[in-house]
Parts: structure tokens; C-alpha cells; sequence
């Protein structure tokens, strides 16, 4: 996915669609799979704010209610929250499982199956909450403090046990917990913290790590590939995404990334969550204001976007691994769907699989294509279907797209059919897009064009 500044210069695009790289002596380096479909689990009343698997259970925040929900689907409503709108953040601790919603916090006590609000004069409200060696910590809104509670009881804290991200006197966004090691996220500089067993609060500051980067959305730090990815922001600039290279951030977002990034009226919205399925780690970010999803791929080290049909961006707005399978909750209504490779729509809906490939041509002199081809892997439909794939093109580099012209994909057991297009007319500078919108599974493997080059 490189459609930058100008597509002129670059137009590709890679929509629900990643790349696998072979590795092996394969017919090919690489091939590019269709991403997973959303297969319905359960449907709660309202969108879900936040999920995260407990004791054999998944309980998720929709609305102003907390509900327990059964490997089978079956959901319970357990307790309410003061608010009903807005992100959550969860950590618990084995015996209790805590949820933050910026003015409040609760505490579920699994043994008792009870939800309680947080009561205690040392807590007064948290955005973001990370569990670490016995302590439950969170961050204090708008200020650059941090609390922590006592030891294995997220009902009790005391207001000494708290502290100031110093390094910088820019405001402290979130906390993490990484590799047994607090990170204190600023607006624009990090710091990280260890426990040391002594004072108030029974944590220090690690003398050397000090990162001058900071968040430039608070939901946008997801643990992936043993590493922590974020949306960043420093006293320069914002807008790009790195990954926690030990205590250095290194930038993983493409120029031409950055560049869509810019473009939308606002990021400080956006929401992350990584997930590793067939050897691939994903850090998948969604930025609401901006209507996109993008994905990392930490295995090849490679973008590509992930959209809902008729939405822009893709449904998922919250995340949890649960049962052995990736949960994600719909941003639109309360349905909590599992994130499948081998399922081919969104709920039912289609999912738009489309590739815009690099420019063709010739030093700008004319070339006549005789015939498109494309390698992929045919048959594969089921039930007699006929999936179709749909070709345009664009000659005046990307800016508008030409009529299209359809192929099959092969009926079911058709394994060696190809995807061929004939009588493709003259250009001097083109780009080829393919479009695919039929339940199928999508794996296509390359393409060879046979052409003329003309002398002017």
C-alpha cells in the first residue's frame, strides 16, 4: 500500500489483502491472501467500549452494562457503569478484574460474581489501567501522576502511593505494562518504571530509558510480536507509528502512509489491537475521524488496509483472545464476531478485496498490451458458484478508472483456471486494478502481461 502524495508516482494499493512471503523455493516470493471475515459469536444491546478474557469467561463493557459471556455466546448482564459511552480500558489481577472510564473505576470480584465502583479516597478516576507484580496501576487524568493500588486488592488505595512522570512536564496519557516494566506514556515522551519492592509507591524510575516519543492516541498502544507498537507524536511532529526496539522507538510506518494519516481531520480517535494467527503478527490501527483501517504485518514488515463493505473503515472497535480465537466488537451495534481466515464475508456481507498495482510503462512511449494474466488459485468456490473477478485501469495514473471487464476465478474443482484478459488497447503510462467481491478464497499468486513497445 504505497498511494501517497501523488499517485502519479505511486498508486498501489493492497485492500483487504496482505502478502505472504513464500520463503521455501516456492512457484513464487511472494502471494497476496485475503484477510479474515467476521463470523457472528454473540450480539449484545449496545457497541462494545472493551473486552478482555477472565477466568474462563469473556466480559465486555456495551453500553453501561457489564456482561460475562460463555464460550458458547451466552451473555449475562453482571452489573452498571456511571457512563455509557466512551472507550474502557481492563486489567485484572487472578481474583478481580478492574475497568477504568476516565472519571471512574470498578472492580469485579470473580469469586463473589460482583461489580463494585471504586470508593476508596486514593482513586479518583484513570483512563487506562495495566496490572503489574501484585499492583493494579492507572494513570490520573489530565495531570502527569500515576497511582497504584495495594497489593492484590484493586478496592484500597492510598493516596501516597502515587507518583509524577517527571523526565518531561507533558501530561501522562496511558500506562502499560511491558516485559514486567511500567511505561508511562506522555503527550510527547515516554518513561519507563520498574518495582522496587519499596516507598510510595513501590516503583522506580529506570535511570537510563528515557524516549522522546510520545501518544498521539491513547488507544493506539498494542502489545505484538514481543514488542509494543504505537500511533506517535513527539515535540516535532505526529502522525506516524514505530515499534519499541528495547527502549527505542523505530519508526514502521511508509511515507506514503504518513501521508494518508495527515489527511484525516483527526487521529488523537484512532484504536489499535494486534493479533498473530498462521505466523503473521498484525497491528491492526483505526482512526474513526478518518474512516480507514490499516495493518501492519510485523512478519514481512508490510502495510496493507482493511475495510467493511459500504463502511470505509473495518467494523472492528474492540479486541480480546478468547477460547483460542480473536474476538473483535462492532464499532456500529453490539455484535461480537470471530475474526476467521476461513470465513469470506463480513457477517454475510461481502468483503472488497482489491489490488492497484505498480505503474507500467515504457519511458513514456507507447505500449500496446496484447493480454493480462493472472495466477491464483482457481476453483475454490463451492456450491457451483462462478466468482468473478472485475479488471480497470487507469492511463492518467490513477486519478480515473476505466470500465470493467470481468474474468472468472475458476467454478468448484476448476483448479487450473486462469484469470486472462485480451485486446487491451495502448498506453504509455498504466495501472491495473483488480477488484473481488464474490465469498471465496482469495490467493493470488502473480500476473504477466504480454506487450509491444511502440518507438514513440
Amino acid at each position: 500500500a504505497y498511494a501517497g502524495r501523488s499517485s502519479n508516482i505511486n498508486a498501489q494499493r493492497c485492500v483487504n489483502l496482505f502478502p505472504e512471503l513464500d520463503g521455501g523455493g516456492g512457484k513464487a516470493v511472494a502471494a497476496l491472501v485475503g484477510t479474515p471475515g467476521l463470523e457472528l459469536f454473540t450480539t449484545l444491546p449496545a457497541p462494545v467500549r472493551g473486552m478482555r478474557a477472565f477466568n474462563g469467561s469473556l466480559y465486555a463493557v456495551a453500553g453501561s452494562l457489564f456482561y460475562s459471556i460463555t464460550p458458547g455466546g451466552a451473555a449475562a448482564a453482571l452489573g452498571t457503569l456511571s457512563t455509557s459511552t466512551g472507550r474502557v480500558s481492563m486489567a485484572d489481577n487472578g481474583a478481580q478484574l478492574m475497568i477504568v472510564d476516565g472519571a471512574n473505576g470498578y472492580i469485579y470480584a470473580a469469586a463473589a460474581n460482583t461489580l463494585t465502583p471504586i470508593t476508596s479516597p486514593g482513586f479518583s478516576g484513570a483512563d487506562t489501567v495495566a496490572f503489574i507484580d501484585g499492583y493494579f496501576a492507572v494513570n490520573g487524568p489530565g495531570t502527569g501522576s500515576f497511582k497504584v493500588s495495594s497489593v492484590y486488592d484493586g478496592t484500597v488505595w492510598d493516596a501516597l502511593d502515587a507518583a509524577t512522570a517527571e523526565g518531561d512536564p507533558d501530561g501522562l496519557v496511558a500506562v502499560v505494562n511491558n516485559h514486567r516494566e511500567l511505561w508511562l506514556f506522555g503527550e510527547t515522551t515516554a518513561e519507563v518504571w520498574y518495582s522496587s519492592g519499596a516507598g510510595n509507591p513501590p516503583f522506580a524510575r529506570m535511570n537510563g530509558p528515557f524516549i522522546e516519543t510520545g501518544l498521539a492516541a491513547r488507544w493506539s498502544v498494542a502489545r505484538a510480536d514481543n514488542s509494543l507498537f504505537w500511533l506517535a507524536r513527539n515535540k516535532y511532529g505526529r502522525g506516524f507509528v514505530v515499534r519499541a526496539d528495547g527502549y527505542t522507538p523505530r519508526i514502521v510506518s511508509t511515507r506514503a502512509i504518513e501521508y494518508q494519516i495527515s489527511t484525516y481531520p483527526e487521529i488523537n480517535d484512532a484504536f489499535a489491537y494486534a493479533y498473530s494467527e498462521e505466523g503473521h503478527t498484525f497491528y491492526v490501527i483505526t482512526f474513526p475521524s478518518g474512516n480507514a483501517t490499516w495493518a501492519y504485518d510485523a512478519s514481512t514488515n508490510l502495510w496493507h488496509e482493511r475495510q467493511s463493505f459500504g463502511v470505509g473503515r473495518h467494523r472492528a472497535d474492540s479486541y480480546a483472545y478468547f477460547n483460542g480465537a480473536h474476538m473483535v466488537g462492532d464499532f456500529q451495534n453490539g455484535n461480537v464476531y470471530r475474526l476467521k481466515m476461513n470465513v469470506y464475508t463480513d457477517n454475510g456481507e461481502p468483503i472488497q478485496r482489491i489490488r492497484a498495482a505498480t505503474h507500467v510503462s515504457n519511458d513514456m512511449k507507447n505500449l500496446f498490451i496484447r493480454k493480462l494474466q493472472l495466477d491464483l488459485e482457481s476453483g475454490a468456490a463451492g456450491n457451483g458458484a462462478d466468482p468473478q473477478m472485475m479488471l480497470q485501469w487507469s492511463d492518467d495514473g490513477g486519478h480515473t478508472w476505466g470500465s470493467e471487464r470481468w474474468a472468472s476465478m475458476g467454478k468448484t474443482g476448476e483448479v487450473r483456471r486462469r484469470a486472462i484478459w485480451k485486446g487491451l488497447g495502448r498506453t504509455r503510462d498504466r495501472v491495473f486494478r483488480i477488484t473481488i467481491t464474490d465469498p471465496v478464497k482469495v490467493i493470488i499468486i502473480g500476473a504477466s502481461m504480454e506487450a509491444e513497445r511502440g518507438r514513440h
